[in-house]
Parts: structure tokens; C-alpha cells; sequence
């Protein structure tokens, strides 16, 4: 893993997407941004972990890590 390539990249990645909103009409962004809300939160009701199971998980490997 690379993390000052991928800081490089995503950066890239915000800069691309802030021209295209910005030459883009508000109509055609804020739909396609609707889209992929919904389908994260239809896609989040198949998590298969409640929000304590997941936040137990995480706690455990924060603490394997320090």
C-alpha cells in the first residue's frame, strides 16, 4: 500500500469531480447524487451486522493495532 499515492490520487479524483460539477446542471449532479444515496441506504438495510455488532468489531481492531 502506497498512502502518499493514493492521498495523490484521490486528490486527483476531488479535483476532476469539483470541474464537473461545476460545468454540470444542478439538476443532472443533485439526481445522480439521489441515486446513490438511496441505493446506499437500500444496500445498508442488508448489512448483515447490527450498528453494535460493527462498532464491537471495529473497537477490538483498533485496540489489536495499538
Amino acid at each position: 500500500m502506497n498512502s502518499k499515492r493514493d492521498m495523490k490520487e484521490r486528490i486527483e479524483f476531488i479535483k476532476r469531480y469539483v470541474e464537473w460539477l461545476k460545468k454540470t446542471p444542478n439538476e443532472v449532479w443533485s439526481a445522480q447524487q439521489a441515486e446513490l444515496i438511496n441505493a446506499l441506504l437500500e444496500n445498508a438495510k442488508n448489512f448483515p451486522l447490527s450498528k453494535e455488532e460493527y462498532l464491537k468489531i471495529k473497537e477490538r481492531a483498533k485496540r489489536a493495532r495499538n
